[in-house]
């Protein structure tokens, strides 16, 4: 054999190694609560996995087990090709514009490089006037970031005007960062109200004690009955949360929406988005992916806490009368850092069906 062939074969079982350890992280390992030491064995089983997988693969040698990696990366194409299908179909409009710093291959560490998201999109039934959300995600409050990139988050926020201001969640990471949301939140002041839900870090911190001083601060969290509220131009605007899997054991699915009104439902994950679509529901807010946190060019995220893989990492999506928004989140847990993938906030104008 020569070793041009020998080291393609080595590569194929790195790489199907690789895709294989992708699918079990996304999908199981990251989602699992954090503990000492996750993070550690997060990127050992990572390194494990690609090395017993060269090892293997410098073993095996051309021959019958060459099939093994060929059928894995078999499989990541016809997954990865089926992702793509379904992330097309569903796609949504792109931003109408963006206010930040353009992404540069020259400066891969965007982690604190906040872009703007403007969307215009119309609600299908919607007869009231337009609604401006500002939606932000996944601050994780931390050391690891100044508190100023906060406190300047918000204010360029504000700065937009908002109507509403929603929050979906991963307000800290850790319980002993929960001060540090009495300085930052009631920064934040939507014109007609400020809604949020928890997340899984937040559920994993102390989630009593963020939902007090989330409440606190001015943020009205929906762990319980929505808000209706009238709008002076006509019509009423229903808010919603939906916290599953992170919220109470017995919680319903929002289903008590009327005809006419504005659906809005704030959830952290957007996994939820098929426990939710075809409920009534104009619009979901969600963050918890990170848009990926570390995005290659040309490739993307490549790790992503969904059970969809990165199918819905970031943007706007439509379900039938749905869309759904997802963030990139403002903050970044583990690693500290955002590399290709700068953290937002999305301004969104919900508007009138056209005609």
């Amino acid at each position: 054999m020569t070793i041009l062939k020998r080291l393609a074969v080595i590569l194929a079982w790195m790489i199907s190694g690789a895709a294989a350890y992708l699918y079990l992280l996304n999908r199981i390992l990251i989602q699992a609560r954090d503990k000492r030491f996750k993070s550690f064995m997060i990127r050992a089983g990572g390194l494990l996995s690609v090395g017993i997988s060269a090892a293997i693969g410098w073993r095996a040698g051309v021959g019958r087990w060459t099939a093994i990696p060929a059928a894995g990366l078999l499989i990541t194409a016809v997954g990865e090709a089926r992702r793509l299908l379904l992330r097309a179909r569903h796609a949504g409009e792109p931003p109408v514009r963006e206010e930040g710093l353009p992404l540069s291959l020259a400066k891969p560490d965007t982690t604190t490089d906040l872009v703007l998201r403007f969307y215009e999109t119309p609600v299908q039934g919607w007869r009231g006037p337009r609604v401006r959300v500002a939606h932000i995600s996944d601050f994780h409050l931390n050391h690891h970031l100044p508190l100023e990139y906060f406190v300047e988050t918000l204010r360029r926020v504000m700065q937009t005007e908002p109507d509403f201001i929603f929050f979906t969640g991963d307000f800290i990471t850790r319980a002993k960062y929960v001060p540090l949301i009495k300085t930052v939140l009631p920064l934040a002041r939507g014109r007609l109200g400020t809604y949020g839900v928890i997340g899984n870090h937040d559920r994993w911190a102390d989630i009593d004690e963020v939902r007090a001083t989330a409440e606190a601060a001015g943020v009205r969290m929906l762990n319980g009955a929505p808000a209706r509220v009238k709008l002076d131009g006509g019509g009423t605007v229903v808010i919603a949360g939906y916290e599953h899997p992170w919220g109470a054991a017995d919680e319903a699915e929002p289903g008590f929406f009327t005809s006419g009104e504005l659906a809005l439902v704030l959830t952290h994950t957007p996994d939820n988005i098929h426990r939710l679509e075809n409920r009534g529901i104009d619009a979901i807010f969600a963050g918890h992916y990170h848009g990926g946190q570390v995005r290659l060019p040309g490739i993307g995220s490549l790790v992503v806490p969904s059970k969809y893989g990165r199918q819905y990492d970031h943007g706007h999506f439509v379900f039938g009368r749905t869309h759904l928004f997802v963030t990139s989140g403002v903050g970044s847990a583990d690693p500290p850092m955002r590399i290709w993938c700068p953290p937002d906030a999305l301004i969104i104008d919900v508007l009138p069906e056209r005609g």
